[in-house]
């Protein structure tokens, strides 16, 4: 018995001591401070094209997405490294291995897309993966590919077998020379399927290293396969500076238009690419009496040399048709160039205004224009989706009298989108403006119901391709508006204008359909959809004009009722262009009131003032 107890109480005791020892081992683990953790082996990291600005023995610093910063090295530099490109392989915190690229190459930008960069002497090259702009000039900057301008000189670029992989905008770009694509007859396209040239005086015909001479009346044609027997761009210059070279293939508005400058002819895929280069003054010369008069008065056509060489350089920096070799084309989709001839009185103006620009901030101006105001301009955010408030763009009463005695016609909101405000404006004389006296100061049309049901489906369909989010269907179940293809819209049973911006221009239409109720976004789609094709349009001198592309502007009221025996709408409207800037009509006003140049500035583009880009 006594030892059971003694086997029971030494199995207790030892119970406990194991208990008691199992406490402390936790107590002590707990005590014991934490393993420090074996650090990671980073993985080399290849940093391709970065820029090398300098060198030690054994550290580099340079520039590489955005950010500055200066490694060591795994060894010592042979050589002292700066100002050049060069693949670094990093791991960690040291640079392990570099390649340098010292092939290099210095040439115009003729041509440029996502793939590939087009050299004058050099032909197309293919861009590396991976490539890099880099802006030495103004401090040191990685700049997107649209910084690339085309038509610039003096650019580096380094070449990796054959590819580009690094570009170097080294000194600020000599602005000069513009870049304009020439379109086909009547504006229709910019890929012509044959080129005829001719000048005024003898003019050579270029292509690499070949050239060939003209006599002046000679005429040389261009087509596709005349580019399969000699491959590559052609350039034609005159043999005398003021030459002009005439293409007898295409008609403008004053005839076979003639050109200043040199013309290259691109040949593509698609067909044979146009593009004029010329000084900005001389292209001035020529857009002048292409978009204002050149009987206008002259501190008028003063005004718009300033605005057009502004909207030039502005496009040139912009870059959009950079993909064409081009800064701008010669349509309305940029500025009309060359439509009409060139006039004295042109010329005289872009020579009394050389180098004008408006400035904003330090910048130049965004200086829209158009041909004939309501009375009231309107802000560039009204028109044109998304676009931000500009503070000197953002519509206003264009009165004779003294500035603020006249009660401007306020922003309609939606809920008091009635016309009631706009249509009080446009029916009534007591408020004389500068556009009060010009034809399309004040204008109406009648749109029939059957006239609309006939056409603004196909128009809804047009714009619902090229802008899909400001043409917007109603859709039952969710109780909103959504962008989806429109496919039926039925008999139109009703129109209203569903929102208004500054000055009561429309910017939200809509069409109630038997079978869809669309919402229309955007004065342009506005104007689209109720274009009054082959319908007349009344004007105030008492001239009529049968049908138009587009609704002459959107300062419109629409009032439904019975006329000559259709129902329908009368649309009454006022001006004629998109409204967000200078009235050219009412600039050639304020001129034949005394206004100089300067004062129609101030007037249309308020807060902006006088620069020059040369130096």
């Amino acid at each position: 018995m006594k030892k059971r107890i003694v086997f029971l109480t030494t199995v207790l005791l030892l119970a406990v001591l194991l208990f008691f020892l199992k406490q402390r081992g936790n107590f002590w683990e707990k005590e014991e401070p934490e393993a420090t953790p074996t650090p990671k082996i980073t993985e080399p990291q290849t940093l391709k094209n970065a820029w090398i600005i300098s060198s030690e023995e054994n550290n580099i610093t340079f520039f590489f997405a955005g950010e500055e910063r200066t490694l060591v090295t795994k060894g010592r530099l042979p050589e002292t490294l700066s100002l050049c490109v060069a693949d670094l392989t990093v791991q960690g915190e040291r640079i392990i291995s570099l390649v340098l690229k010292p092939d290099k190459i210095t040439a115009k930008v003729l041509r440029a897309d996502a793939e590939s960069i087009e050299l004058e002497g050099y032909g197309e090259l293919k861009l590396a993966d991976g490539w890099r702009l880099y802006r030495l000039y103004d401090g040191l900057s990685e700049e997107p590919s649209e910084k690339l301008l085309i038509g610039s000189v003096g650019n580096e670029f380094i070449l990796e077998n054959g590819k580009v992989c690094a570009a170097l905008l080294k000194e600020k770009p000599d602005l000069k020379k513009i870049r304009v694509l020439i379109g086909t007859e009547g504006f229709k396209g910019f890929y012509h399927t044959s080129v005829q040239i001719t000048s005024d005086t003898a003019y050579k015909v270029s292509c690499g290293d070949n050239e060939k001479t003209f006599k002046a009346g000679e005429v040389c044609t261009f087509t596709k396969e005349s580019f399969l027997e000699e491959p590559g761009r052609k350039k034609i210059e005159t043999e005398e500076p003021n030459g002009k070279i005439t293409l007898s293939g295409i008609k403008r508005a004053d005839g076979v238009p003639s050109y200043r400058g040199s013309l290259e002819i691109d040949c593509r895929e698609d067909g044979l690419l146009v593009i004029n280069e010329l000084t900005i003054e001389e292209y001035l010369y020529a857009v002048l009496p292409s978009e204002m008069p050149s009987r206008f008065e002259q501190e008028a056509l003063k005004a718009q040399a300033i605005c057009a060489r502004s909207y030039a350089y502005a496009e040139l920096l912009a870059n959009r048709y950079a993909e064409y070799g081009a800064h701008v084309d010669d349509s309305v989709s940029c500025q009309v160039y060359n439509n009409i001839a060139e006039s004295e009185a042109s010329i005289l103006a872009v020579k009394d205004t050389h180098g004008q620009v408006l400035m904003y901030n330090g910048e130049v101006a965004q200086c829209y224009y158009f041909s004939t105001s309501c009375g009231h301009t309107a802000a560039a955010s009204d028109v044109w989706e998304n676009a931000k408030e500009i503070p000197y763009l953002l519509g206003k009463l264009h009165s004779i009298n003294e500035k603020g005695e006249e009660i401007s016609v306020v922003r309609v909101e939606r809920e008091d989108a009635d016309d009631t405000y706009l249509n009080n404006f446009l029916t009534s004389e007591e408020v004389k403006t500068y556009d009060s006296e010009s034809e399309w100061y004040r204008w109406q049309t009648f749109i029939s119901l059957d006239s609309l049901t006939k056409t603004a489906l196909k128009a809804l369909q047009q714009r619902y391709q090229a802008v899909p989010e400001q043409i917007l269907t109603y859709e039952k179940k969710s109780g909103t508006f959504v962008s989806k293809p429109i496919t039926e819209l039925g008999e139109i049973e009703s129109v209203r204008v569903y929102n208004r911006g500054t000055g009561g221009i429309a910017t939200e239409l809509l069409l109630v359909g038997s079978k869809s109720v669309i919402l229309v976004k955007n004065e342009y789609n506005i104007r689209t959809v109720l274009a009054p094709t082959d319908i007349l349009i009344y004007r105030q001198n008492g001239e009529d004009v049968n049908g138009a592309a587009l609704l002459p502007s959107a300062f419109i009221t629409l009032q439904k009722g019975l006329y000559h025996g259709e129902t329908g709408y009368l649309v009454t409207g006022g001006g004629y262009g998109h409204g967000v800037g200078m009235s050219q009509c009412g600039a050639d006003a304020m001129a034949r009131y005394g206004y100089t140049c300067e004062e129609i500035i101030d007037e249309y583009y308020p807060g902006t003032t006088l620069g020059f880009i040369y130096d």
